[in-house]
């Protein structure tokens, strides 16, 4: 049996959104993200498909989407690897990132409607519920689904392409975990939780300044930690 959610279109005609490749793609990036596989090392496709319990198909095809994103690198003679850590690149990222979430954000707190809201309260419960705990891989999925909500909400497929550039700004805030004593954690759930919130009571002027002040914030994690760890 194939692993595949259905979801019924507007027109009534079902879809399939959840493929194998794209269930492939979601757990290489959270292997990523983890750093099970490790910044720099080769990409092992037998490897992956005794990992993930896939085939090589879905597994081959998310690969060549992950080098799309950038999450992972094709070297000539050597194959896949990992895409490495260093602050000029993750600097790129987050100018990038600063782009598009200024315009994702408020879009989302302009749009969203009255279910979205409350799904959206619901995450930010889930954030409280963690906030405060040892283990940070937790609120990094639970970061993922809250990005990939508010992509959703703003009614801007284009803005997808942020999806990956927070892959690497997980993986950047996990590796850099020893210089989280000046910028603690808990700051960055709360301004998860503060952006949640304005977005669901579509407080688009709130949502866009606190939007502003958290990239502040990581970008200034990731000058300190960059310059001390890389």
């Amino acid at each position: 049996m194939s692993v595949q959610t259905l979801r019924r279109d507007d027109d009534g005609v079902d879809s399939e959104t959840d493929s194998l490749a794209e269930i492939a793609y979601t757990r290489i990036e959270d292997l990523i993200v983890t750093m099970e596989l490790k910044p720099g090392s080769r990409v092992s496709e037998p490897f992956l498909v005794t990992r993930l319990g896939l085939g090589r198909t879905p597994i081959r095809e998310a690969l060549l989407r992950l080098a799309m994103d950038q999450l992972l690198v094709w070297m000539p003679r050597r194959g896949m690897l990992v895409r490495d850590i260093n602050l000029q690149t993750q600097l790129k990222v987050l100018e990038t990132r600063r782009a598009l979430e200024m315009l994702m954000v408020p879009s989302a707190a302009r749009r969203r409607t009255p279910e979205e809201a409350e799904i959206l309260r619901e995450i930010v419960g889930r954030f409280r519920a963690l906030r405060g705990g040892p283990d940070h891989v937790p609120l990094l999925r639970l970061d993922r689904e809250f990005i990939g909500r508010l992509v959703q909400i703003s009614r801007n497929p284009f803005l997808r392409s942020i999806m990956p550039l927070y892959a690497l700004s997980r993986r950047f805030w996990l590796a850099c975990e020893g210089y989280q004593t000046r910028f603690k954690p808990d700051e960055i759930t709360d301004f998860h939780i503060r952006i949640g919130e304005a977005v669901a009571a579509g407080d688009e002027p709130a949502a866009t300044a606190l939007t502003a002040e958290f990239l502040d914030l990581v970008e200034a994690f990731t000058r300190y930690a960059g310059t001390e760890f890389f």
